[in-house]
């Protein structure tokens, strides 16, 4: 079975997620100190910079849950795949307050119909420098490399759940937040083969369980297309002719997949399929 039915590969792609998140948060301190080397004002004021959390989460339910304005800007990740640095209107108004020398008591108030072409500008330059900060991390913890580019929403939400690695930052009431959005596949491929590869000798009470699953299993004849006109005017004893010649292969379906083919028979009296071997490709 080359690819694995609906429950193990969900089972599967559960862990290459958690591995993905995992990589981030044995990477959180230096990912920090790359947060604050890209805002020393943070440093000067008594800011902190903690890591919130690293977990697959939906675009659209991290995005619901930042407060507008956002700025976004789209990363480019030397292996191909896509990320993207999001700052909340709590972490731009800091950036806007660091950048100018304020103090961080009083923060601009920001139009939460989006910024200024000033403010944007003004913004770009320390998430660059932040993309850059993030880069040398990423370069010697997992092999790739950020570069940062214009605002691009459609690119950034590539994947529909990439790992959301959410820093906080700030002090007191002024608590803002910066979000790495990547691709696990980067994260994955970064890691060293002994993290990369899932051991060997897996849990037996997961391969238990996941044995245990129950999959509804179609044996398909064949398939035939007909006219709505046609279909309206059967009726009992008509015929319906398949293009398969008598004796074909049936296939057998588990969660939309072609996995096994097996021809048609009987057994105590039911109709039965008599297995002759697994499918080699998805039809």
């Amino acid at each position: 079975m080359n690819n694995p039915s609906g429950p193990l590969r969900f089972a599967l792609e559960g862990e290459r997620v958690r591995r993905a998140s995992s990589a981030l948060e044995q990477a959180s301190s230096v990912l920090v100190s790359a947060l604050r080397r890209s805002m020393p004002f943070l440093a000067r004021r008594g800011g902190q910079i903690a890591l919130c959390y690293a977990r697959a989460t939906p675009l659209g339910d991290l995005l619901g849950e930042l407060s507008r304005p956002i700025h976004a800007i789209h990363a480019v990740i030397s292996t191909g795949a896509r990320g993207a640095i999001v700052l909340d209107s709590t972490a731009i108004s800091l950036v806007l307050d660091g950048v100018l020398g304020g103090d961080g008591k009083t923060l601009p108030v920001l139009d939460p119909a989006g910024l200024t072409p000033p403010q944007m500008a003004l913004v770009a330059r320390v998430v660059n420098d932040i993309v850059r900060s993030l880069s040398e991390v990423f370069l010697r913890k997992f092999g790739f490399t950020l570069e940062a580019s214009a605002p691009d929403g459609e690119d950034a939400s590539s994947e529909t759940a990439p790992i959301a690695c959410c820093f906080e930052l700030g002090a007191g009431e002024h608590i803002g937040r910066v979000v790495l959005l990547i691709a696990k596949e980067a994260l994955l491929v970064g890691l060293p083969d002994g993290e990369r590869s899932p051991p060997r000798q897996r849990d037996a009470r997961i391969s238990a369980v996941v044995e245990q699953v129950e999959l509804d299993i179609v044996a398909e004849l064949a398939r035939t297309k007909m006219s709505v006109g046609r279909i309206s005017s059967l009726r009992v004893g008509d015929s319906i002719r398949l293009d398969v010649p008598v004796g074909a292969a049936v296939l057998l379906r588990a969660d939309g997949h072609v996995v096994l083919r097996g021809y048609p028979t009987t057994r105590s009296g039911q109709i039965a399929i008599r297995i002759e071997g697994r499918h080699s490709g998805d039809t």
